[in-house]
């Protein structure tokens, strides 16, 4: 048989117009990497941090704020299999790997995590579940006649464990395709997908979605939560329920930051920072993160600690192509670079989706990322339109111009 058909789709075409339809693969099975043998996981992680607090110094502008660089690195990975020229460059250098070795690393870190796998709809349950639960998925979704490299099939399925949908960007199936795998694969804590779609110009969204639900090795006691203040970024006083308890942790300071780790029943623990007062808990850098968590992991570390921490649900949505753009990728969004993917196309969307809760329990937690590659020649720059001065509006029905509403706005704010 040629060489092709070792890689040939599981079925022909894929059911765009069915949410539901199962994923098409290569033939070939998910072979994980092994921690041991990837040299270059400790470079991986050191970079993902990184990335991390530079989003996190770059958007959050005095507002809370989550990412989720773990799915953010995995999906950018996920593309870089498919980069050549300047953007597999600028790519290597984000990422902290280049080639095999980073796919190697990636590969690795997900099967690290592998053994917590579980249905992700777990997160809905009243009760955490006791021994943490922590899902990983990936997903490339392509337009229907988009042909990708073989071999690039072949290393998502090999190494990412990601199958292959196709689907018409065009029509309103493939914004329910995308919508019921982010729902599917957080647990229903995130359910919608952040890509603008339909749209006849998408030619691939890549997909990556990871959720957490874990109990504290050291639950609060709800009995002992309490109303108090919590000085907010801008210094005013806002009450708030704070948890309470004191336990042995891993305890460290650090520039004048105290730093705490609160372990979950296993595997996974939160590392919470307060900073000297005064400072922004957005500009600790990538290399204070990775010290502090350097020492937290130190077997001295351990000391009695008299913790209130508030109970938080926060929810994020972000588009990080300007941020890339910041951060010197151009060649990676211009996309001149992914022929191994979709020839002629570039980046619009970077879209990142956060939720977390933290509570007396524990934490629940989603992020999902996903890449969106448009046709490069019939973009244009939008046209700006800021109703910010008085307006009109006329409300009809389409197919006869009836006019059913017409009006005038000159203050908003008025009834």
């Amino acid at each position: 048989m040629a060489a092709a058909s070792a890689l040939a789709l599981l079925s022909a075409t894929a059911c765009g117009s069915d949410p539901q339809s199962p994923q098409l693969r290569a033939e070939v099975d998910y072979q994980p990497a092994s921690l041991s043998s990837a040299t270059a996981a400790e470079d991986v992680v050191a970079a993902g941090t990184r990335f991390g607090a530079q989003t996190l110094e770059a958007l959050a502008a005095g507002e809370n704020l989550v990412v989720s660089p773990a799915s953010l690195t995995t999906a950018l990975a996920m593309l870089a299999e498919a980069a050549e020229g300047p953007a597999a460059a600028e790519l290597e250098e984000l990422l902290g790997a280049a080639g095999e070795s980073r796919t190697e690393a990636f590969s690795a870190l997900q099967a690290a995590v592998r053994e917590y796998d579980g249905d992700p709809a777990a997160v809905q349950e009243d009760d955490l579940p006791e021994r943490p639960l922590l899902h990983l998925a990936n997903q490339l979704v392509t337009q229907d006649g988009v042909d990708p490299d073989d071999d690039l099939l072949e290393t998502l399925a090999s190494a990412y464990d990601a199958g292959l949908v196709t689907t018409d960007f065009a029509q309103q199936e493939s914004k329910d395709l995308l919508d019921s795998w982010v729902d599917e694969h957080t647990g229903g804590l995130i359910e919608k997908s952040g890509v603008q779609a339909p749209d006849d110009r998408i030619q691939f969204v890549l997909q990556n979605a990871v959720v957490l639900a874990a109990q504290w090795q050291s639950p609060f006691s709800e009995s002992a939560t309490a109303e108090g203040d919590f000085i907010t970024g801008t210094g005013a006083s806002v009450r708030t329920d704070l948890m309470q308890q004191r336990l042995f942790a891993s305890y460290t300071e650090y520039d004048g930051a105290q730093a705490v780790r609160l372990p979950y029943t296993e595997g996974f623990a939160m590392d919470v920072v307060l900073p000297a007062e005064g400072q922004d808990p957005a500009a600790i850098t990538g290399e204070d993160w990775l010290e502090i968590s350097a020492a937290l992991g130190e077997e001295s570390a351990g000391a009695e600690v008299d913790l209130m921490l508030p109970r938080v649900e926060i929810s994020s949505s972000e588009d990080l192509i300007d941020l890339l753009l910041e951060l010197g990728l151009e060649a990676t969004v211009a996309g001149d670079d992914l022929n191994k993917l979709a020839p002629g196309t570039r980046l619009s969307q970077v879209a990142h989706q956060t939720v977390m809760r933290v509570d007396e329990d524990g934490t629940v937690a989603a992020g999902v990322t996903e890449i969106v590659g448009l046709t490069s020649g019939t973009l244009e720059e939008p046209v700006q339109l800021h109703v910010d001065r008085p307006y009109a509006l006329h409300i009809v029905h389409t197919e006869t111009d009836w006019p059913l509403f017409m009006g005038v706005v000159y203050d908003p704010t008025a009834e």
